[in-house]
């Protein structure tokens, strides 16, 4: 089965991609309180699409950027788990929404088919890479410990780790300079992002 998996608060975008992946399912990472608009554009998908693809509204805080990973975290997951094909549009909400769901299917590149943009000059798809946060075990398992540590202590972590402390700093310094941690060693939003 295809899933598409969408920000949406326009409807050419979503439109769009339905016409070119063909979905049975299709997941809109709508905002929690929708407008006017974006009702009226909901319920235009609902009565244009309804009777051949099964329409499921994720309501999001489009401005939580983690939320919006996370929300797109757990459907690929639960839909990769059930042997179905998994597309990405990113086009048609918030720029916020946007991220979140770029950033979601990030953290399972391996999992997803495609990921676009639908240009709005011409309504065609622009294909994305698939990039990946590509996080080693002592990485991830460094970035698993600052994230659950009330008072990070790099110590404790070469001692749990197995590593000298001049190794764990090189890890930070690594983690710091690709944004998954600040200079006093707290995790930020793209390191619980990258944790997915």
């Amino acid at each position: 089965m295809r899933i598409l998996i969408s920000t949406f608060y326009s409807l050419e975008p979503v439109v769009s991609s339905i016409h070119r992946y063909s979905p049975e399912k299709v997941y809109l990472l709508t905002d929690k309180d929708m407008d006017q608009q974006a009702t009226k554009n909901f319920e235009t998908l609902k009565d244009t699409f309804s009777h051949v693809v099964d329409l499921k509204r994720i309501p999001v805080n489009q401005y939580d950027i983690y939320e919006v990973a996370k929300k797109t975290v757990d459907i690929i997951d639960r839909e990769y788990h059930n042997q179905n094909e998994i597309f990405i549009n990113i086009t048609g909400g918030r720029k916020t929404s946007m991220l979140g769901v770029l950033y979601g299917a990030y953290t399972r590149c391996d999992l997803v088919s495609s990921i676009h943009y639908i240009r709005e000059e011409d309504s065609q798809p622009m294909e994305l890479p698939k990039m990946s946060y590509d996080l080693n075990d002592v990485e991830h398992t460094l970035l698993e410990l600052i994230n659950t540590s009330k008072e990070f202590n790099v110590s404790e972590a070469a001692n749990r780790l197995g590593k000298t402390k001049g190794l764990i700093y090189l890890y930070l310094k690594k983690l710091k300079s690709r944004g998954f941690i600040d200079e006093d060693f707290k995790i930020t939003t793209a390191g619980k992002i990258a944790l997915l």
